[in-house]
């Protein structure tokens, strides 16, 4: 069952970790190849860019950590690695492998699906972490 008792600052320090994740992974360390990956330019990214984006991944980030941390509660973590394990296997069975189907299907490289995939086991990793130590 869902609750809403929850650490609603830790759900929301994961949010915006998430985010940061997210910023710095698309940005500083992949964001050239990425971009590669993808065909696109800098001006292509500059120019097409509106707020919508930005709004879905914040609703992501908020569903992503909001959702983990009623899985923590359910299962009843409360050991670091036992947070890392469930964000590595909800990575491994909705997400990780979900990237893998849809790059397949649309003739995406690998590289593509790691970038992709692994800004989302980044970001499960560290909310993991988080809400574990803070719930």
């Amino acid at each position: 069952m869902i609750t809403f008792d929850l650490n609603w600052l830790a759900v929301g320090v994961s949010m915006i970790a998430n985010m940061f994740i997210g910023g710095l992974w698309y940005g500083p360390l992949f964001g050239k190849r990425w971009m590669k990956e993808l065909g696109f330019t800098m001006e292509d990214i500059e120019g097409g860019q509106t707020w919508q984006p930005y709004v879905i991944a914040i609703i992501n980030s908020f569903l992503m950590a909001f959702v983990l941390a009623n899985a923590i509660a359910w299962v009843g973590i409360t050991a670091v690695d036992e947070g890392l394990l469930l964000g590595l296997i909800l990575w491994l069975g909705f997400t990780g492998f979900s990237f893998g189907v849809n790059h397949a299907f649309e003739g995406r490289s690998i590289q593509l699906w790691a970038i992709n995939s692994g800004m989302y086991l980044a970001g499960l990793l560290v909310m993991g972490v988080i809400l574990t130590l803070w719930t």
